[in-house]
């Protein structure tokens, strides 16, 4: 059931035999018609309408019709903000030459978009498709045309009559040159799969796995996050610094804000009066003044437009109170223009004032959305009101973590953003260059020269490259985590990633409520699927069946007009006492007289597709009020409505004559019987958790009157949680560690392409396996269990102490299933090298600066593999040391790349390619084939994770009657504090699939209950509650315990021992310190903190931490001098006898006697030494030892 806050209201509503959304013509009763449709066709209809859903949405439809929505109107909506650009001369008396002042004027017209293409060999034009951006590091983008209109000419002054055009003289243009044609001015990326892309086209394409929804830049494949933003199309009612009401805007001169300011009586004193005081254009006025200059003629009005009875002696303090500030600021402002010439005083002296007219700034700038002044003050005065209802408590405030108070900014809002901060910044380097050639000596070149494309197609790359993306309304400020690179370790990584949400933040610690769970989260965010760590709760996953609405263009306002919306007048005399408001994105556009029939109609419109299926319709009864939003970023999901249930009978058998096996989603929104419900509109709606709830008969009490039902209720998680089985048992905990972590860590089959692409790292599995069970949301995403969303292998798991290797989540495996081939994976690394091509190369003049890739006789690695060209050859078994690709100068200098410590593999393949900065590059592919070792990681898909102890030989593992012998046996200790019964519960019903059951769905929320998974155990001839009875396979002989024992889905993740080894006696040491260097591949040290020694230290093992410490560190000698206890040096003297001698001598005290030689840390020599630089002389107490 959707969250409400007048909870109350509604419930009366219903008791009352309310039904919001049953139709006019509705004759049956919702009981009589369900009850006729039956729950196992209502059931059926659930299952075959989320089918038809995925089919017509997918899972990413939100990326993409973003895109789409902004190349066919944000794009356009973008050049059309410019408006026309003056470009004035540099006014230099001594470039002025004979004639005028020129000027020029540029504007923007329409923009056109062709689809990717690059250049060849020899100028000639090719498709580029997203294979050719991966592999040549290109960037998959479109080239951008726009409309440009230039005037150049000169300006004189003409007289003209005053009686006809106002004015005695005006500026008239000579046009001396007028030009208008189409430039391109930038690459913009293209979103693969999208209206521009080619493979929107193709039946098939590169991946079977591939939904689009992401960029390619520079060959990495990026997509964004979707941007948790305030709505700015609603008022903002706070009381967080003092009570105040705002409306909101992305246009700074376009908000207004109306506070609550107390004035104290008497100075330094809190207390005192309150007055309403109105903040508008940077300029502070009383709200008295404010209603008078937008035209009102009496207090009684304003009385009026804020709708006061009278009833409350707070509210009539602060009346009178602003009142009195209002005389004492602006006295006589009742009286002609006195108000609105104080308002163009306070206004004129901010600090930024604008160029227009007082009259001029009140129509476009307070409330753009309204046309005439006195609607303007109508609407102040519903500002005004609605902050008296919540300053007496009879409103609540705003909640900023309300999903109804948000929308989702998506490609379509974050490009516009983006792109018309470059466009910017090209207009001001075109006028900066336009402006020199404007002079009477210079001559004005085509546009084309002055506008750079370079700077917003470099510009959008950068943006997209490091993430750091133009603020929504701050202009100087770029902020983080709008575009992260898209994950590729499995298919369900890549779609998790596409489907997250994040809320910026001002700082990453306690922000509030934020990070918890809303009510208003339901069904539209899934409530589990969120990081641990500092971004938990802010970085969220959608729900399965969240849609993004994209703006809608259908004309809304006839369809109000139709339904009984009167228009609201312009003028501040006539009463709306009995008539309720009527919003449109936030805009008062009319009034209506009952609203409840208002909004019904509508809504039957709605469903009879008379007004677009993503409009949302909401009825505040007790503010009296309806809003209607069709803007975009509202997350909206599909709920069955009941009351047209009825329509089915006839359409059922429509599908029968059609022989169509299911229902299309297009049709079933058509008829009315699904329809999509945003988070305010939920709120009037009484929604059942689920058919089951719609023939559950009340125990004497009257049957609930349910308006909506859920299609399943597994649809409130996200992707990742949504498939867990049986996930509604497990923790919390334990699902947000599956959903978050290990799902997107699993090794599975990443791709159905990898011999067109070349990633830096990825893994295979070489037998994926689908699971025994399935799950609602698996069902309806395919005809069959989608293999690629489950990445892993069905193991026979027993839950028993196996001599102690399983402890502490340690797992002990089959070492013949091992052998078999149970988990075993690919892992291909690539390495890439880069040289400039022969164009580049001649602009150098230096020898030694030309690098090619080829083979020599390198002194840094072994070369064997390599064939001349440098590259080695298709199957070469590279070790650690080897090198993989040489490149060498003309001047014979090794440029080599060496591979390092621990990297070894066979050749898979090899690319040599040039990208489109020119530079030649080639990429050559290592492949290992991995089964499992001691200390890889494993996971169940309950959040079990542990980690390979021990691999026991087949014949040493228990064995059941049957000769089933368990592939992985687990710890019976990781359950009781873990809290995951959901595992217990999969492997019985895998044990039960797997013996012919027909029961095989482990659905959260509505799966099968205990009794039925034992029930159908019990009837394959095993016992109830999974345990069997298994044999010693050391002995033979019976164990007296019985042993839990079936099938589990297991994953295994890319955390593996191979990678995360590491080992050191002696080795690679930093030139300056002589300490041991960082790195693993570098052959580095391990780091031993000032905890390990003090557990060192315990154990009173000095030996060890001595030789941890010092010995395999950096031990070094130097000579102390023990008369004066400072550094003695080696030097080369000369002694008495003439020769010379190389020794200790001390400077100091002249003598090579009592000097001895003592082992120090270098770090401590190297301090020493530079402390001696500084002029501080460090003095050595030497004692025998």
């Amino acid at each position: 059931m959707g969250a409400s806050t007048d909870f109350k209201e509604d419930r009366r509503q219903y008791s009352n035999g309310f039904d919001m959304d049953s139709d006019d013509d509705d004759e049956f009763t919702n009981s009589t018609s369900i009850h006729d449709l039956g729950s196992d066709f209502l059931t059926n209809l659930c299952k075959d309408a989320s089918i038809s859903f995925f089919n017509e949405y997918g899972l990413i439809s939100h990326q993409i019709n973003s895109y789409n929505d902004f190349i066919k109107n944000g794009l356009q909506k973008v050049f059309d903000s410019f408006g026309e650009m003056t470009v004035e001369p540099g006014y230099d008396p001594s470039k002025k030459g004979e004639g005028e002042w020129r000027y020029a004027s540029v504007k923007f017209g329409k923009v056109t978009l062709e689809q990717p293409k690059f250049l060849g060999g020899e100028g000639k034009e090719y498709n580029m498709l997203p294979r050719h951006a991966r592999l040549q590091n290109m960037t998959y983008s479109s080239r951008m045309k726009v409309n440009v209109h230039v005037q150049v000419y000169t300006q004189q002054l003409v007289k003209s009559d005053k009686f006809k055009t106002g004015t005695d003289q005006f500026l008239d243009r000579n046009i001396i040159n007028e030009d208008n044609r189409d430039i391109i001015i930038g690459r913009i990326p293209v979103m693969v799969k999208s209206d521009l892309c080619w493979m929107k086209e193709v039946e098939k394409g590169d991946c079977d796995f591939d939904h689009g929804g992401y960029f390619l830049i520079k060959g990495a494949e990026k997509t964004f996050i979707a941007q948790e933003q305030i709505c700015l199309k609603r008022l903002w009612i706070l009381n967080n610094q003092g009570w105040t009401v705002s409306y909101k805007s992305l246009m700074k001169r376009n908000r207004l804000i109306v506070k609550l300011v107390g004035i104290p009586k008497i100075e330094d004193i809190k207390g005192g009066e309150k007055v309403l005081t109105v903040y508008l254009l940077s300029a502070e006025i009383p709200i008295w003044v404010l209603f008078f200059a937008l035209g009102v003629s009496s207090d009684r009005e304003v009385i009026d437009l804020i709708d006061y009875t009278g009833d409350d002696a707070s509210i009539s303090n602060i009346l009178f109170a602003s009142i009195r500030d209002a005389d004492e600021k602006c006295d006589g402002f009742r009286e002609g223009k006195k108000a609105l010439n104080y308002v163009d005083k306070q206004v004129k002296s901010s600090r930024f004032p604008p160029v227009e007219s007082i009259e001029e700034c009140l129509s476009l700038y307070i409330f753009p959305g309204l046309k005439g002044l006195k609607q303007k003050a109508r609407f102040l005065g519903y500002m005004v009101k609605c902050l008296f209802l919540a300053y007496t408590g009879r409103r609540k405030c705003d909640n900023r973590d309300d999903f109804r108070n948000k929308r989702l900014d998506l490609a379509g809002e974050l490009l516009e953003r983006e792109l018309r901060v470059h466009t910017a910044h090209a207009r001001r380097h075109m006028a900066k260059v336009l402006q020199r050639d404007l002079y009477g000596d210079r001559f004005v070149r085509p546009i084309e020269h002055y506008l750079d494309a370079s700077i917003i197609t470099n510009g959008l790359s950068r943006a997209f490259s490091t993430g750091a993306w133009s603020h929504s309304f701050k202009k100087m400020e770029r902020i983080s985590g709008v575009v992260a690179t898209v994950g590729r370790a499995n298919p369900l990584q890549t779609l998790v990633d596409m489907r997250k949400t994040r809320q910026q933040v001002l700082y990453t610690g306690k922000v509030g409520d934020a990070r918890y769970p809303h009510p208003s989260h339901w069904g539209k965010v899934c409530f589990l699927s969120t990081p641990d760590g500092e971004n938990c709760g802010l970085i969220k996953n959608l729900a399965i069946t969240g849609l993004v609405t994209t703006n809608t263009y259908e004309p809304v306002v006839p369809q109000l007009f139709d339904c009984g919306m009167e228009e609201l007048v312009d003028d501040t005399s006539t009463s709306l006492c009995g008539k309720d408001k009527v919003f449109l994105n936030g805009d008062w556009i009319g009034v209506c007289r009952d609203s409840h029939s208002f909004v019904m109609e509508l809504r039957n419109k709605r469903r009879q597709k008379e007004l677009h299926h993503q409009v949302e319709i909401k009825r505040d009864e007790l503010q009296g009020e309806v809003r209607i939003f069709s803007d975009a970023g509202r997350i909206l999901r599909p709920l069955l409505v009941i009351g047209n249930l009825h329509k089915l009978k006839s359409f059922k058998e429509e599908v029968k004559a059609s022989k169509r096996k299911q229902y299309f989603f297009p049709s079933l929104l058509d008829l009315g019987v699904i329809e999509l419900i945003g988070p305010e509109e939920e709120e009037d709606c009484h929604t059942a958790w689920g058919i089951r709830k719609l023939f559950v008969e009340g125990k004497g009490k009257p049957s609930v009157e349910y308006t909506h039902c859920e299609l399943d209720m597994s649809f409130l998680l996200g992707l990742s949680c949504g498939i867990i089985p049986f996930a509604n048992h497990d923790h919390a905990r334990r699902v947000l560690y599956q959903s978050q972590k290990h799902s997107c860590q699993a090794i599975g089959f990443s791709t159905t392409n990898p011999d067109i692409r070349v990633d830096t790292l990825s893994h295979q599995l070489q037998y994926p396996q689908k699971p025994l069970f399935r799950t609602m949301i698996s069902d309806c995403l395919g005809k069959e269990p989608k293999p690629e969303y489950f990445n892993g292998q069905n193991a026979i798991v027993a839950v028993n102490v196996h001599l102690g290797y399983n402890q502490e989540d340690s797992l002990v495996m089959n070492r013949a299933s091992v052998q078999r081939g149970m988990f075993r994976s690919e892992h291909v690394r690539s390495y890439k090298a880069e040289v400039g091509n022969k164009e580049s190369l001649e602009k150098k003049k230096k020898a030694e600066e030309t690098i090619n890739f080829g083979k020599i006789q390198s002194k840094i690695g072994r070369v064997d593999s390599l064939d001349d060209d440098g590259f080695p050859y298709i199957g070469a078994n590279l070790q650690s040391g080897d090198i993989i690709i040489g490149k060498c100068a003309d001047s014979g200098a090794d440029h080599s790349i060496k591979l390092k410590h621990t990297e070894r593999g066979y050749v898979q393949k090899v690319v040599l390619s040039s990208s489109d900065e020119g530079k030649n590059f080639a990429v050559v592919s290592l492949r290992q084939v991995r089964s499992p070792i001691l200390g890889d990681k494993f996971s169940s898909m309950h959040g079990q994770k542990g980690v390979l102890g021990f691999l026991e030989s087949q014949e040493n593992f228990p064995f059941t009657v049957q000769g089933i012998v368990p592939d992985i046996v687990i710890n019976p200790h990781a359950f009781p504090s873990r809290q995951t019964p959901g595992q217990l519960l999969e492997a019985a019903l895998g044990k039960g699939i797997a013996c012919g059951g027909s029961m095989r769905h482990a659905t959260p929320f509505s799966t099968l209950s205990v009794d039925a998974i034992t029930d159908q155990l019990h009837r394959a001839g095993f016992s109830r509650w999974g345990n069997e009875r298994v044999y010693n396979g050391r002995t033979g002989e019976m164990l007296r315990s019985l042993i839990f024992m079936g099938p589990t889905f297991y994953q295994r993740l890319i955390h593996m021992a191979e990678d995360k080894v590491k080992f050191r006696n002696t080795g690679p040491v930093h030139p300056l310190t002589r300490q041991p260097v960082a790195d693993r591949k570098r052959f580095g040290g391990i780091k031993f903190g000032e905890m390990e020694r003090d557990c060192l230290i315990a154990h009173g093992a000095s030996a060890n931490l001595h030789e941890r410490l010092f010995t395999l560190s950096d031990s070094s000698q130097m000579h102390i001098c023990q008369k004066c206890k400072n550094i003695s040096n080696v030097i080369l003297r000369s002694a008495s006898s003439g020769r010379k001698i190389r020794g200790p001598y001390c400077r100091i005290c002249e003598s090579a006697d009592d000097i001895v030689k003592v082992n120090v840390p270098y770090g401590a020599k190297l301090l020493c030494q530079e402390l001696f630089s500084m002029g501080i002389n460090l003095k050595f107490e030497t004692r025998l030892c």
